[in-house]
């Protein structure tokens, strides 16, 4: 057996061996309970609790008001009865979302489009994923826009959809990507097929794909290995099939979804791909972070010398992209040297830079060991230091408040709309 014939033993060796996709959920989903206090509550449920006096604040209701509309909702069943814990009540994020909707309260959908944000940048290492999950994350997280929100992961490589999923894995269930869907019934077999020789309408397929996350509002389509199938069956393609894969996901895939949800993110592959150009033609608005390192800083200037030509050659002509910028992320203030990046950026990008950044921060890597966002940590849980959690907090809260204020202003709903 030569070298190229013991290599391709040695591939199906390890294929043997490679978990399924269903298996590569369930321990993905295996989440513990680190505090003793929260007994039987899942952590990342218990971390996003509000109190009654939090959630009072934010409905502005009187107190008065408040607690009548509170009991009345658990006299009908609309919630279940708080967590009683240390002299509070506490609201899981699931209630307090089915109070929001019985009361009908104002939802990001009456007065705004929906829009689809990719966060792409072909260097790296510049923090797509962390900062896709962070501001996903945040949006779900935030009352006051009340948006359903989605995440799709679009890098075959990457674990980020995998580790946000926390639906109970069943049996019979059928695990389908972003992928899956754009290649739809171009595949002869597979999970799609079968759904479809079973009856169901794509709309169904499509609309049924998302899993849950910890946050009610807040779903996720992860990517798995398997997804690089994608490259090699469209570049074995005729150039109508490769317009056509290119095109999919906007035109067929994302109007479904957005008829429910308010807010899609896109972590995207980091490389020239047309898993990238299908994002850009799916997407309304860019998000470009960037590391405040000379070597990302010229690696982020070579992909944007050839941004407007890769929109040109898309079949909308990049007409679909109504918002983008750039964001600093992962940057040390003490650091001069970054310091004197980031003055470079606000010389060159000037005001497609965002002026809000996320800082450099322990919290970040702590956060991502336990397989959370930084949002998904308690400052009680001490991964880091009390003043570095709260410097981390903020700056991903001034950036998160930035995005979405800019991203109202370019999405008002006219009266036709």
């Amino acid at each position: 057996m030569n070298e190229v014939e013991r290599l391709k033993q040695i591939a199906l060796n390890m294929q043997q061996e490679q978990l399924s996709r269903k298996e590569i959920i369930e321990k993905q989903t295996s989440v513990d309970v680190s505090d003793d206090q929260v007994d039987g509550i899942d952590r990342l449920i218990y971390n996003h609790c509000l109190n009654k006096k939090t959630l009072r604040e934010h409905t502005r209701l009187a107190p008065a008001t408040f607690q009548k509309r509170i009991q009345a909702a658990l006299d009908n069943n609309v919630i279940t009865e708080p967590i009683y814990q240390n002299k509070q009540h506490l609201f899981t994020r699931h209630d307090i979302l089915s109070l929001i909707e019985h009361w009908g309260f104002e939802s990001y959908k009456d007065k705004y489009l929906p829009r689809v944000i990719a966060v792409e940048n072909q260097k790296g290492g510049t923090g797509k994923s962390t900062t896709t999950a962070l501001m996903s994350t945040a949006a779900a997280l935030d009352l006051d826009t009340n948006a359903r929100v989605l995440l799709i992961d679009l890098d075959p490589q990457g674990t980020l959809g995998q580790g946000m999923i926390t639906r109970t894995v069943r049996d019979d269930a059928i695990y389908l990507t972003a992928i899956d869907l754009v290649l739809g019934e171009l595949e002869t077999q597979g999970d799609y097929r079968e759904l479809i020789d079973s009856g169901y309408t794509e709309s169904d397929i499509i609309k049924n794909a998302p899993f849950n996350t910890h946050l009610p509002n807040l779903d996720v389509l992860p990517a798995f290995a398997t997804d690089e199938r994608f490259h090699d069956i469209f570049w074995q393609s005729d150039d109508e099939t490769k317009d056509k894969l290119i095109a999919r996901l906007a035109s067929d895939i994302v109007p479904v979804l957005q008829e429910s949800y308010d807010l899609i993110f896109i972590d995207t592959p980091p490389q020239e791909s047309p898993l990238i150009w299908a994002a850009n033609e799916a997407l309304d608005c860019l998000l470009i972070p960037i590391s405040p390192r000379e070597y990302d800083y010229s690696s982020t200037t070579n992909y944007l010398l050839t941004t407007a030509s890769r929109f040109d050659d898309l079949p909308s002509k990049g007409k679909n992209l109504v918002w983008s910028r750039v964001l600093v992320v992962n940057h040390d203030e003490k650091v001069k040297a970054e310091r004197d990046t980031v003055d470079k950026l606000s010389r060159t990008v000037q005001d497609k830079l965002l002026s809000s950044y996320i800082v450099h921060s322990e919290l970040m890597v702590a956060a991502a060991e336990l397989n959370r966002t930084p949002l998904d940590v308690m400052k009680s849980e001490k991964l880091c230091s009390s003043k570095k959690y709260d410097d981390a907090i903020a700056s991903i809260n001034s950036v998160y408040k930035q995005i979405i204020r800019e991203l109202k202003a370019v999405s008002v709903k006219t009266e036709n709309e």
